[in-house]
């Protein structure tokens, strides 16, 4: 079994899998310790953690939810199950690099379920965020969870090729880009089998779309705007493959790595650099 998918281990599994069994949130269940379950839904438990095991699906698929930025978010086979460091930097406000109280527009970019884009429309009332991506499925996901958590007035979803359907310019940029190489998928634990490949997988030691990313974001930032990027555990490739860029790579307290930050100027600054892998490497 593989723990990964929005949850560290198999306690936080069953703490999801008993919210969907019992119908309750993490607060009401965390004051229930002492409340008899019923034999009806210990079949239901023992049914869906068959599943689990036999499947090797991950319990946010099982159970239709994950919990992200202490937000519920509705989540299925269209998009990846949310899991980011980038919670942490919600939670900072993005600060010292971005002031979201004097932000105006927002992107996040290969949106999946909106999880990140909307958590950030959530708690910061002042923004506005475009949602983005090519997959019309995850789209549609990043819909729902949009109208449940009631953000229809300041967030929007726009189908797009990274920024081809786009238009700035946008303060923030938040993007977690497909970044694994072909062989490191191939070799995956079964659980990802579960999850969009075109989600997951990138050209070029899986640096292809970060890079396109990096080379064409300059354009649709404000003077003082800032890009998040997220390539996860593939951060020492990256700076592998543009030894010459300088990475500000954040360090976080709770775990979690491979998200770097640029302002515009470093982005126009780089920008050859970016050109020239993909001049190398992408027709």
């Amino acid at each position: 079994m593989f723990y990964g998918h929005g949850v560290e281990q198999a306690e936080d599994e069953m703490l999801l899998l008993l919210m969907h069994v019992l119908n309750l949130d993490f607060e009401t269940l965390n004051q229930m310790v002492d409340q008899h379950v019923n034999d009806s839904d210990i079949q239901k438990v023992h049914k869906i953690l068959k599943q689990r095991v036999a499947q090797k699906m991950p319990m946010a698929y099982l159970v239709g939810f994950s919990v992200f930025a202490g937000l519920k978010f509705n989540i299925d086979k269209r998009a990846l199950i949310p899991r980011s460091p980038f919670v942490e930097l919600i939670d900072m406000g993005f600060r010292p690099w971005v002031d979201l109280a004097n932000t105006d527009r927002v992107l996040d970019l290969c949106t999946g379920s909106g999880c990140i884009g909307l958590a950030i429309a959530h708690y910061f009332p002042t923004v506005r965020v475009d949602l983005a991506d090519l997959s019309v499925d995850a789209l549609a996901l990043a819909a729902e969870n949009m109208g449940v958590l009631k953000l229809e007035q300041r967030a929007r979803c726009i189908h797009s090729d990274l920024f081809s359907e786009l238009y700035g310019p946008y303060d923030l940029i938040v993007s977690n880009p497909p970044y694994v190489a072909d062989d490191e998928y191939n070799v995956l634990p079964a659980e990802f089998s579960h999850e969009p490949k075109m989600a997951l997988v990138s050209q070029h030691q899986g640096m292809e779309i970060p890079i396109k990313i990096l080379y064409q974001a300059a354009d649709y930032l404000t003077e003082d705007g800032h890009l998040f990027l997220e390539v996860g555990y593939n951060d020492a490739v990256l700076s592998r493959v543009l030894p010459l860029v300088e990475f500000e790579w954040i360090e976080f307290s709770v775990g979690g790595q491979g998200i770097c930050v640029f302002n515009r100027a470093d982005l126009l600054k780089y920008r050859m650099k970016f050109k020239e892998f993909l001049d190398h490497h992408v027709a």
